[in-house]
């Protein structure tokens, strides 16, 4: 009979074995690295003399790894084919296996003799919902004792204990994989010279960028500020004809009308006070090449009159000068408004605009191309993980699902600088990009933050506990009851948290 105090110390071990294995677990990138560790606590917990470990895989192959503790001379007698009926064995039964007669056990043929030495069998399944994920396989030889109902107790618990954490690992491990394959897909089937993007709507984008990168057509490219106008615009120019001519952007919303109309088209000297000598504008930098011009919509209406001649004729007339130059540029526009609308509202030309409207191409918003957040957090990852010297590899689940949740009003440039900034600081030594290194917005977007409103009036005390119960419920559900994290997040110490929350009644909901 088991003593109370057995129970706890027995209980005690495996919890410190179970302890260590997680943390190996969660820092191994594949969970090949930890088998041969975490084959070893089973080993020592039972004092077995030989231990092996079969894991099924999410894809359904097994994975096998031996360990020979102490079997003197002998090349060990766990081989591949007695580790195969046994785990054979509790496959089919889904329970442990514990005998001291192998052979009327197992149906060992004429391998019986080769096992005859060995004197206790203990076999126990790994199980996460009813499904075997794996078969711990332990032998001891003649010179020890037989297993105990105490030894399989024991080595059944740590199997319960740690079988979440060994899915979990394989889940890490498939969703690195499948990110490490997407990194070498992005270039030949999602992307196109640096656009990245799976989703409907971006293969529409490709779909025209393919047809008009070999032509000089003009084309207008609508978006909203952030999705990524001038890199289509550097694509059609450097993987079109004119790649090996001069690529000049101009931001029209950025340049006063009258210097914006000295930029375009150049001046002579003495055409105003200061212009001391000529000067040739982005049109003729541009010749033979591509001119692009941003935020057209800003373009005054005289400079627009101008712009529209350009085209029309091919030429430009510096200011002060009595002389046309001849140019040829390809012009490719972008708007981040609706130039239909500031037409009605005669803000912009409509001749001007069928000019520059041969072939649209619309950019959606990152909001609306959801399924290619992951690729793109990804690429940003990799990208500054190199720049700034991190060891980050992939992005946690958990984090992908706040990224895929926020509405991203700042497009694909705000996802990049977010990416950067969470790089910058996640640790040296972190292989994975956690929902704590995201920016506290992007977890608590507004219209979640609004909860926080401050009412006018009420018990102070009350209003004050209810604040601070409902700060400290959202921070640790987002580190999933992690009271460490949640700790860190909020700049208290574990000690306060523990306190906080059993004073204001905070449980995880399995408590």
């Amino acid at each position: 009979m088991i003593s109370a105090n057995d129970d706890m110390r027995d209980q005690l071990l495996v919890l410190k074995a179970a302890n260590r294995i997680a943390l190996l677990l969660s820092k191994a990138q594949r969970v090949e690295d930890a088998v041969e560790q975490l084959m070893a606590e089973f080993v020592d917990l039972a004092q077995a003399d030989e231990g092996s470990i079969q894991l099924l895989r999410p894809t359904s192959t097994m994975s096998r790894r031996t360990l020979i503790r102490r079997a003197g001379a002998r090349d060990g007698w766990l081989d591949s084919r007695l580790d195969d009926l046994l785990t054979g064995w509790v496959l089919k039964h889904k329970q442990a296996l514990l005998t001291n007669d192998l052979a009327s056990t197992l149906d060992l043929g004429k391998a019986a003799e080769r096992y005859a030495g060995i004197r206790s069998v203990l076999a126990v399944p790994l199980i996460v919902q009813e499904q075997v994920i794996g078969v711990v396989n332990l032998i001891r030889a003649p010179a020890t004792a037989p297993f105990s109902m105490k030894d399989q107790r024991l080595v059944d618990l740590l199997a319960r204990e740690i079988a979440g954490f060994i899915e979990q690992a394989h889940i890490r491990e498939q969703l690195f994989n499948d990110y490490d394959r997407l990194r070498q897909e992005i270039p030949e089937r999602f992307g196109i010279h640096g656009i990245i993007g799976r989703g409907a709507a971006m293969k529409e984008v490709f779909s025209v960028l393919d047809r008009i990168i070999p032509t000089d057509g003009r084309i207008l490219i609508h978006g909203e500020s952030g999705t990524g106008k001038e890199l289509i615009a550097k694509v059609i120019h450097y993987a079109g004809p004119r790649q090996a001519a001069p690529f000049v952007a101009v931001d029209c919303g950025a340049l006063p009308a009258n210097l914006l109309e000295s930029e375009l088209f150049g001046y002579v000297r003495g055409a105003f006070t200061g212009a001391n000598r000529d000067r040739r504008g982005l049109f003729e930098e541009a010749n033979t090449g591509t001119l692009f011009l941003d935020e057209i919509a800003n373009m005054s209406l005289e400079t627009q009159a101008k712009l529209l001649r350009a085209l029309q004729e091919g030429e430009i007339r510096p200011l002060g000068s009595n002389q046309a130059r001849k140019v040829d540029a390809r012009i490719v526009t972008a708007a981040s408004v609706d130039l239909q609308k500031k037409i009605s509202a005669g803000e912009f030309r409509s001749d001007l605009y069928y000019r520059l409207n041969v072939v649209p191409i619309h950019l959606p918003a990152l909001r609306d191309r959801v399924e290619d957040i992951p690729m793109l957090a990804t690429h940003f990852l990799q990208r500054f993980a190199e720049r700034h010297g991190k060891k980050l590899r992939h992005l946690a689940a958990s984090a992908i699902q706040i990224l895929e949740r926020y509405p991203w009003p700042g497009n694909v440039r705000e996802l990049e600088n977010v990416m950067e900034r969470a790089v910058i600081l996640a640790g040296n030594n972190d292989a994975a990009l956690l929902p704590e290194h995201l920016p506290y917005e992007l977890a608590f977007p507004e219209a979640q933050r609004e909860a926080f409103a401050v009412p006018l009036s009420g018990n102070l005390p009350k209003l004050l506990a209810d604040y601070e119960r409902e700060i400290l419920l959202k921070v640790l559900r987002h580190h999933h009851w992690n009271q460490t994290e949640a700790a860190r997040a909020l700049k208290i110490s574990e000690r306060v948290m523990r306190y906080k929350m059993k004073r204001l009644k905070l449980r995880p909901p399995e408590a």
